[in-house]
């Protein structure tokens, strides 16, 4: 399989007004030397097209959760509401009576979640442009424990009451 055929970019500015008029411009060393610098450059410059493609998918991960949180609480508050309609609710189980506010709270989390997801984003992409990486677990550590806590109090609250 052939590699598609790239040019390489120009120097920095900086760099081609410091190479102009110099006298051994010619020599194989120098002409080397620039290719590699040209060269370097490209590869910069592609990493970081790839880091900005990594940060759109994961991105787009977080979309498609949040999608699938709202649906799926849509459809929790709806059949909720099918059931109170019908009359067919639990009647030994009081908290169970009216399940449309869990699909509320599963709209409400993704929503929550999308926010979070484009703020997210920005300082990721922010922090590729600027070449530097900062960890922000905190956050995902904060989101992840809050989910357990939320999803191990849902569960409580199924089961034993």
């Amino acid at each position: 399989m052939n590699a598609p055929h790239t040019t390489l970019p120009a120097l920095p500015d900086d760099l081609a007004a410091e190479l102009e008029g110099r006298s051994d411009l010619t020599s194989t060393s120098t002409t080397l030397s620039i290719y590699r610098t040209r060269l370097a450059v490209y590869r910069t410059h592609v990493a970081n097209l790839r880091s900005h493609l990594a940060n759109e998918r994961t991105h787009l991960a977080y979309l498609r959760t949040c999608v699938s949180l709202i649906g799926f609480g849509i459809t929790i508050n709806r059949f909720g509401i099918f059931l109170l309609q019908q009359g067919q609710a639990l009647k030994s189980r009081p908290l169970l009576q009216d399940a449309s506010n869990a699909g509320l709270g599963m709209v409400i989390l993704g929503l929550l979640l999308l926010l979070w997801s484009i703020y997210r984003y920005w300082q990721v992409s922010r922090d590729i442009e600027s070449g530097q990486f900062v960890s922000r677990y905190r956050g995902t550590l904060g989101a992840s424990i809050g989910l357990l806590v939320l999803g191990g109090v849902t569960a409580l609250w199924l089961f034993l009451f």
